[in-house]
C-alpha cells in the first residue's frame, strides 16, 4: 500500500513539474522581444528605371556653345554615354538658393533647356572663404561630383575679414578638393554683386579676376550687366544693406548667366 501511495506522489509531483514548467515557457515568451525580420532592400524609382533623355541631342550641344572648350567636349561625352552632365552653383547667400534667386531660376531655365542630359545642383553657404573651407563644405561640392563648377568664393563675406592672398589660396584649395573627386572638373569663377560707394572692395573683386587670369581660370564678369558702382541706381538692384541682390539684381544676374548657358 504504502509503494502505492509513494507512486501516486511521483506521478503527481511530475505532472506538476511538467505543468510548472510549460508555464515558465509560455510566460517567458510572452516577454521576449520580437524576432528580427530582415529588410530587403529595395531598388529607389531611380534604380529601376532610367529616365529617358527628353532633350534632343543636337540641340542640347548647340545650347551649350558659350561654355568652354573643354567643358562642351566633356559634355557632349555625356549625352553620348547617357548620363547626366552634373553642373554645381555655389558661393555665399548672394547666391539666392530662394525662388527669385538667381541660381533657382537658372536651374529651372536649364532643366527646360537641357532637361535629362544636365543636373544642376546648388550649394549656398552665408560663411567666410576659410570657414567654408574648415567646415568641410568643399567636401560636400566634390561628393556631387560636378563636371562643372562655378564658384561665387566668398569675395564679399572676406572683405575686410581676410586676406586677399588668403581668400585666393582657400579656392585653390577648393579646386584641389573638386579635383580629388573628378580631375576633369572645370571650375569657373564669378564675383558676388556689385555694392554701391565701396572703396576697398572693387580692388578685391579685380584681384579676383587677374588671378583667375594666372591660374587659367574661366572668369564670369557678371558685373557688365549691372549699373557702374558709382551710381546711386545700383542701390535700387539690392537689398537695404546691399548684403545681397533684391529680386531686380536677382533678375539681372540670371540673365547674365542664361546667356552663358544658354546659348540663343
Amino acid at each position: 500500500m504504502r509503494k502505492f501511495f509513494t507512486l501516486i506522489v511521483i506521478v503527481i509531483t511530475v505532472l506538476f513539474l511538467g505543468a510548472a514548467h510549460l508555464y515558465w515557457k509560455e510566460k517567458t515568451s510572452a516577454f521576449a522581444p520580437a524576432p528580427k525580420v530582415e529588410k530587403k532592400k529595395t531598388a529607389s524609382s531611380k534604380e529601376k528605371t532610367k529616365k529617358p533623355v527628353k532633350a534632343d541631342a543636337n540641340d542640347v550641344l548647340a545650347a551649350a556653345a558659350n561654355w568652354p572648350k573643354k567643358a562642351q567636349d566633356a559634355f557632349k561625352k555625356a549625352v553620348e554615354e547617357g548620363r547626366p552632365y552634373k553642373i554645381a552653383f555655389v558661393g555665399s547667400e548672394s547666391v539666392g538658393k530662394e525662388d527669385g534667386g538667381w541660381s533657382v531660376m537658372l536651374q529651372e531655365a536649364m532643366d527646360k533647356t537641357y532637361g535629362d542630359t544636365v543636373e544642376v545642383e546648388l550649394f549656398e553657404y552665408a560663411e567666410r572663404s576659410d570657414e567654408f573651407i574648415n567646415n568641410g563644405h568643399a567636401d560636400e561640392v566634390a561628393k556631387f561630383n560636378p563636371d562643372f563648377v562655378l564658384i561665387e568664393p566668398f569675395t564679399l563675406n572676406d572683405n575686410g575679414n581676410i586676406e586677399v592672398e588668403d581668400n585666393h589660396e582657400n579656392i585653390l584649395t577648393f579646386i584641389s578638393t573638386v579635383k580629388e573627386q573628378n580631375e576633369d572638373a572645370l571650375v569657373v569663377l564669378q564675383p558676388p554683386h556689385p555694392i554701391h560707394g565701396a572703396t576697398f572692395y572693387p580692388s578685391q573683386v579685380n584681384q579676383l579676376e587677374e588671378f583667375a587670369n594666372v591660374e587659367g581660370l574661366d572668369y564670369l564678369d557678371h558685373w557688365s550687366a549691372w549699373p557702374d558702382p558709382e551710381n546711386e541706381e545700383l542701390r535700387t538692384y539690392l537689398q537695404d544693406k546691399q548684403s545681397a541682390p533684391n529680386e531686380k539684381g536677382h533678375e539681372v544676374w540670371f540673365e547674365f548667366l542664361r546667356d552663358y548657358y544658354i546659348a540663343k
